[in-house]
């Protein structure tokens, strides 16, 4: 009967720390605010960027991410302009994923209407995150 307990309390320990991943996964892929140094010029000097859309997303995708073809699809769903969301492939442009410190992607940059960084999103991002990103930049 002792053994049962032990084990049923290492399942419940197990669980539980389980659930903490993913939890700090899930907070840690939220959009967040951010200040960098390089706005959006850098990326308009090496990719075609629209000249006064207001809100810009930049996504950096790979040729074999599964995941960048659902976000892009998010992020012009959500987007003002349909010409305010670049894609920039971090094989043909890594020297602008290493400047904005990019380490997988999808990863998605916004810029506020005067072309400053203001939001950062790791990872796939819902319709529900971008809208999330975009507010935190109107905010500002």
């Amino acid at each position: 009967m002792t053994e049962l307990w032990i084990r049923l309390a290492v399942v419940v320990v197990l669980l539980g720390a389980a659930t903490l991943g993913w939890l700090l996964l899930q907070h840690r892929r939220r959009p967040r605010r951010v200040e960098h140094g390089s706005g959006l010029e850098v990326i308009a000097a090496r990719v075609p960027v629209p000249a006064g859309a207001g809100q810009v997303v930049v996504q950096f995708s790979g040729p074999h991410c599964s995941a960048c073809g659902p976000t892009a699809r998010a992020w012009r769903s959500v987007t003002s302009a349909p010409d305010a969301f670049v894609e920039v492939d971090v094989t043909e442009h890594l020297e602008l994923a290493t400047a904005f410190g990019v380490l997988s992607t999808p990863t998605s940059l916004v810029f506020d209407n005067v072309g400053r960084l203001r939001a950062r999103v790791g990872g796939a991002a819902s319709p529900t995150r971008a809208r999330e990103a975009l507010s935190l930049v109107a905010a500002q």
